[in-house]
């Protein structure tokens, strides 16, 4: 019940000395909500209550086979919580995994090459061009040295 509804009620039943029909009248509310705003003395607290998981009895198994098998995947995962009962969406255990499961970060080592020691080279498809009465496919040859000051950073 939110808070505004128990004042209502209350200053109807309090201030505007209103039977608890009249009230369940006026505001279109059931007799049983007006029955427990009257006896509740305090309103009732914003919070809302915890709710529980689907997947929160099969947790501990899964931080089990995580510890025990830590590149397991969620789909492998499923499929053991489901033998033991477990009737809910993958979603769920993908969601937790990345809760227990530390992110992986992009793995690259930086690498330096002196002038003249590397080239990057690709080969690269331009479409065709009308060449007479033929059409003639245009590709192009691209060659980096690694070592330039824009892409290494230095001035």
């Amino acid at each position: 019940m939110k808070v505004s509804l128990w004042a209502e009620i209350h200053r109807l039943s309090e201030i505007d000395r209103l039977s608890g029909r009249a009230i369940v009248k006026r505001l279109s509310c059931s007799a049983k909500t007006v029955k427990i705003a009257l006896v509740a003395k305090d309103p009732p607290s914003q919070k809302p209550k915890p709710r529980g998981c689907i997947l929160d009895p099969y947790k501990p198994a899964i931080d089990r086979r995580i510890a025990k098998y830590p590149d397991l995947s969620a789909v492998r995962i499923l499929e053991e919580i489901a033998k033991e009962g477990y009737s809910g969406e993958i979603t769920l255990v993908r969601n937790y995994l990345r809760e227990v499961r530390p992110a992986r970060g992009r793995v690259y080592q930086e690498v330096e090459y002196p002038p003249g020691d590397a080239m990057q080279v690709d080969w690269g498809d331009c479409g065709s061009v009308p060449v007479g009465a033929s059409r003639r496919k245009v590709s192009v040859f691209v060659a980096v040295l690694c070592f330039t000051g824009v892409l290494s950073g230095r001035p």
